[in-house]
């Protein structure tokens, strides 16, 4: 698994919620058929051969021609979102000129050879009609029946969730999205489903676990039957992807019994993410569970990612860092990477020169070695997701006089081998702390147990520090090291510690570990300078 054979099965796959970086937000009405289906179009030689597209939302409500579920705004008489009222009325003039934007989509996606699959949240969330009324995203059944609502519970896990999620337990609730599944597999020629087991989770309390694991299987089995059906009638292969956590105790946590889905065939793939879709940049997440279950069987393991920095000066993740999540990914076994995030559009809408160039390679494991990359430690702060198995800890992280802080940062590149063959332009390894004044406390820094001394550093000020928009935040300092051969990562786990010695005694502001990057650059050839002349 992970190499470069030509494959006919998904590979590098696009999450795309047909809605932000798309024509039903962007575009006035009224849509022709060509418009509606440009994001398919976008997608044609670009890299990505696969597009999980979210074809409904999550009060229940779907974005296309359905027998068994409203169409979005079916239920509002005075609106209250005007973006959110344009999408509703395109879609509705597209059923209206008789086209279903469904149908649109799949067939543009086969004609363009493109693997195309109904990505969806398995479950409902919640809401009440007195505040969303006008939003039209919300069916009246979920309206209706506030007792299948998860509800407060004491578990110091649930403090960051959304009470209002639905239970999964009761068997309305199952069925109200199952029948929606069956309708993309059965109705519809796609090549599959993706089942986001991540969003809107648990699916019932977490006491409630055990009871779940059973009737989440039977739900999948019942699913599996129906594709399977539906593959007969359509001379069409149907799989079925889920996305899971990454770590095994997620998966016990959550009522997953994730081997017997592997065991019994019920699923085709794994998507495999750093805990849920609000994870943000987390390139450095273990697929390894995933894919030694896999292992001998025909069940695929994709890695899925999270582009969203949310950094200062970018939104989006840097090529480099998606370098480094796609090349970890392949390093680990996986047959396939991709984005989990409702769009990506680091330049804006629509893609320009910039994503075409990036995407070209994330499917090609060996072109990928020598690839600059960027390995960043998750640092959004804390999401919903934290509670997690198998998630790191994030930061920032509050730094105390005395006490080390480890950061772990898997790292694919095969350093050693490169560097014998005098490709390594620079290896640097950034570690930015907030509120410190560099020369007045003593920070110490190691790298896989050797110490980084003040050899290796370049401080970066960032004390205080104006650009084009504004000040740069927050303040601190970034301690750089340059880092030779004897002190390169290693191919694998790395740990990077840091420990803040000595603290000065006239400030209070707290000191914080903010970021921690590894940058790796390398050469097309030995002595082959990217610019080779200054002037």
């Amino acid at each position: 698994m992970g190499d470069n054979k030509m494959t006919h099965e998904p590979r590098v796959f696009m999450t795309d919620d047909g809605r932000h970086a798309a024509s039903l937000y962007q575009m006035e009405p009224p849509l022709e058929p060509g418009d509606f289906v440009f994001n398919i179009d976008q997608l044609a030689g670009s890299g990505f051969d696969t597009l999980f597209y979210g074809a409904s939302l999550e009060g229940g409500v779907v974005m296309y021609d359905s027998q068994v579920a409203p169409i979005w705004g079916d239920n509002v008489t005075q609106w209250t979102h005007p973006v959110w009222y344009r999408a509703s009325r395109n879609i509705k003039q597209l059923i209206s000129d008789g086209h279903d934007p469904l149908k649109l989509l799949v067939d543009r996606a086969h004609e363009k050879g493109i693997w195309f699959f109904c990505s969806n949240w398995v479950n409902f969330q919640g809401s009440r009609r007195e505040q969303s009324a006008g939003l039209g995203r919300t069916t009246d059944w979920v309206y209706e029946h506030p007792q299948f609502e998860v509800g407060v519970e004491d578990d110091p896990r649930a403090a960051e969730l959304d009470d209002k999620r639905f239970n999964f337990l009761h068997e309305e609730v199952r069925h109200k999205r199952f029948v929606i599944y069956e309708e993309y597999l059965s109705r519809y020629e796609t090549d599959g489903v993706d089942l986001d087991l991540c969003s809107f989770s648990p699916f019932c309390r977490f006491d409630e676990s055990d009871k779940l694991a059973p009737l989440m299987t039977a739900w999948i089995a019942d699913l599996r039957g129906v594709a399977d059906k539906a593959e007969q009638a359509q001379g069409r292969r149907k799989r079925i992807y889920a996305r899971i956590p990454s770590h095994r105790q997620a998966w016990r946590v959550l009522g997953y019994d994730v081997e017997t889905w592997v065991e019994q065939k019920l699923v085709d793939g794994l998507i495999v993410l750093a805990g849920g879709p609000e994870a943000g940049v987390d390139h450095s997440h273990d697929v390894s569970e995933a894919v030694k279950l896999t292992r001998g069987s025909d069940c695929r393991v994709l890695s899925g990612m999270s582009v969203l920095l949310a950094g200062q000066l970018e939104q989006y993740a840097m090529s480099r860092t998606m370098y480094a999540g796609a090349s970890n990914a392949y390093a680990q076994g996986a047959d396939g990477f991709g984005f989990c995030d409702a769009h990506w559009g680091p330049q804006g809408w629509p893609w320009g020169e910039a994503e075409y160039g990036v995407a070209r390679l994330l499917g090609q494991a060996d072109l990928l070695a020598t690839a600059d990359k960027h390995y960043h430690a998750r640092a959004t702060g804390r999401t919903k997701t934290d509670w997690t198995p198998g998630v790191a800890q994030r930061l920032p992280r509050q730094l105390v006089e005395g006490e080390t802080i480890p950061v772990e940062l898997y790292i694919s590149d095969d350093l050693a081998h490169w560097d014998q063959q005098g490709r390594i332009e620079s290896v640097r390894l950034s570690v930015r702390v907030s509120s410190i004044e560099a020369s007045l406390n003593e920070l110490r820094v190691e790298l896989n147990g050797q110490k980084l001394g003040d050899d290796l550093l370049d401080l970066n000020d960032l004390g205080y520090r104006l650009y084009s928009k504004g000040a740069i935040g927050p303040y601190g300092y970034i301690y750089e090291f340059d880092l030779p051969a004897t002190y390169h990562p290693k191919q694998g786990l790395n740990k990077i510690e840091v420990t803040l010695d000595k603290r000065d005694k006239h400030i209070r502001s707290p000191f914080e570990l903010y970021a921690v990057d590894c940058e790796i650059k390398y050469r097309l050839h030995r002595n082959f300078r990217r610019e080779p002349l200054a002037y």
